[in-house]
């Protein structure tokens, strides 16, 4: 049985991958105690000693506020440390799957961004995540690169689960209503991510012609404000007033895109694989928010 290595044990994607894969793959979950992406010289042996069939890297310096004054730390772990993993995939030849961002944008398109785009981050955190990006391409592994976006889950920090928590102390919320976006669920990367895992367990490999990056969220496009309310309707808390607002009435540390809507049609037309429309995939959540209860 193949050895899946999943880097990353308590983030959203890892949490829901585990959930998704532990009853039918060898799933190996490193921590921070077993392999911390901060010690960027350990990276490599801390692999070699795993040795496994397939790498995950669900790990990731994602505080994007934080880069901005934290930028040693984020370039530790999400490129210097991440050119270690590809530097191993590539010497072992085993298969990487390595999740990314649409912060690599700039967020001033006006349509759904292709993996082709010119990209342009605004800050610490996405330009960090670009160099990752191109760290693994630079080392021609055998390396996928999904870019993902608006993550959010019944786990961890997340816009859906700050909505769900304020709604318990306030009846009327102001939310930007000026980007642009595709809110991913968790669930729905996990289950992506395992079509991707088995078809490449069935090819033995991640062929020259499937490497490269591909965008990985999940279909349509909303606001945050529409979010919010979407969010409100799916838990049955109807109190609850959004007022739209644009984004110069909440300024934050590092610029978000205001447009960062990606297009899925690469990863459909190369793996057969796509995820739900966003409201689906809301829906999905939502239930599984009402049996947590």
């Amino acid at each position: 049985m193949s050895k899946i290595l999943i880097l990353g044990r308590n983030g959203q994607v890892s949490t829901y991958l585990q959930r998704a894969m532990h009853s039918e793959y060898d799933l190996h979950v490193a921590g921070r105690d077993e392999l911390d992406l901060s010690s960027v010289s350990q990276v490599y042996s801390a692999l070699e000693k795993i040795a496994p069939s397939i790498i995950v890297n669900a790990a990731a310096y994602t505080a994007v506020d934080a880069a901005e004054e934290d930028q040693e730390a984020a370039y530790a772990i999400n490129r210097d440390a991440v050119a270690e993993v590809a530097r191993y995939s590539k010497q072992s030849n085993t298969p990487l799957i390595h999740f990314s961002t649409d912060y690599v944008f700039s967020g001033d398109a006006q349509t759904a961004y292709l993996e082709t785009d010119l990209v342009g981050p605004t800050g610490v955190y996405g330009q960090s995540k670009l160099e990752g990006e191109q760290a693994v391409l630079d080392s021609q592994a055998p390396a996928i690169i999904l870019r993902t976006s608006w993550v959010y889950s019944n786990h961890g920090k997340n816009f859906y689960k700050t909505m769900l928590n304020l709604s318990e102390q306030r009846d009327e919320l102001n939310v930007v209503n000026d980007q642009l976006g595709s809110p991913t669920y968790a669930g729905s990367i996990a289950s992506a991510t395992k079509q991707l895992i088995d078809i490449v367990i069935e090819q033995g490999t991640i062929p020259a012609d499937q490497r490269g990056v591909y965008h990985f969220t999940c279909q349509g496009q909303t606001s945050w404000a529409e979010f919010a309310r979407a969010i409100f309707v799916e838990n049955e808390i109807s109190k609850m007033k959004v007022e739209g607002i644009p984004s110069s009435e909440y300024p934050t540390p590092a610029k978000r895109p205001a447009f960062s809507v990606l297009n899925n049609k690469k990863l459909l037309d190369n793996f057969g694989v796509s995820l739900p429309h966003w409201g689906t995939a809301l829906s999905q959540c939502a239930v599984e928010t009402k049996a947590m209860a």
